[in-house]
């Protein structure tokens, strides 16, 4: 294999495993804000953990924007798109889109109960699909990964969340909390 090929193969295994710890950061994040979440965690509804995921990667700025240079030029809605220009398209802003998402700003895992929208109105990791258009190949690994976490925050671990900064950046690419939210894990006693 010649080195540039061998050079994206290799970024192409480690951007899903950077993306994955981010969006377990917020998993983690989530369950300590929306404590009442976590209770509906504990009966193990499979469904209702796929929600959370969900919920959580619309809710939280994993890549609060994508930067692209346009291929050739093209009009969209009344725009024109030169060749060569840099465009920006804005993941947070269209999933806290109030006119696609009934109180963007409100954490509501139940908002996937019977979710039926486009590929293009929930972009957390890119919008599309994966054959036409540009959505990460590895979105349905990440909410597997996702999912096995949050079992474990919800259900299979005790821990406390330390004081520390678990404010994130909204021009950090990608976006984390701060402090990676810490956890201090809780001794049993025997």
């Amino acid at each position: 294999m010649d080195t540039d090929t061998a050079s994206v193969e290799v970024i192409n295994i480690l951007r899903p495993i950077v993306a994955i710890a981010i969006f377990i950061n917020f998993i983690a994040l989530a369950v300590h804000h929306y404590p009442e979440e976590k209770e509906k965690l504990k009966s193990g509804n499979e469904k209702y953990a796929q929600m959370f995921v969900q919920e959580v990667r619309r809710f939280y700025p994993f890549f609060p924007f994508v930067v692209a240079l346009v291929k050739k030029d093209f009009n969209w809605k009344g725009y024109k798109f030169e060749e060569g220009t840099l465009t920006l398209l804005d993941l947070y802003g269209t999933n806290h889109n109030p006119e696609i998402w009934k109180n963007p700003d409100v954490f509501s895992p139940d908002r996937f109960a019977k979710w039926e929208g486009s590929p293009f109105s929930f972009i957390p990791q890119g919008g599309g699909d994966y054959f036409m258009g540009h959505r990460c190949a590895e979105e349905w690994v990440t909410i597997e990964v996702m999912k096995v976490s949050l079992d474990y925050l919800a259900n299979r671990m005790e821990y406390e969340v330390p004081d520390q900064d678990l404010s994130y950046s909204m021009v950090s690419i990608p976006s984390i909390p701060h402090s990676k939210v810490v956890l201090k894990n809780v001794k049993r006693k025997l």
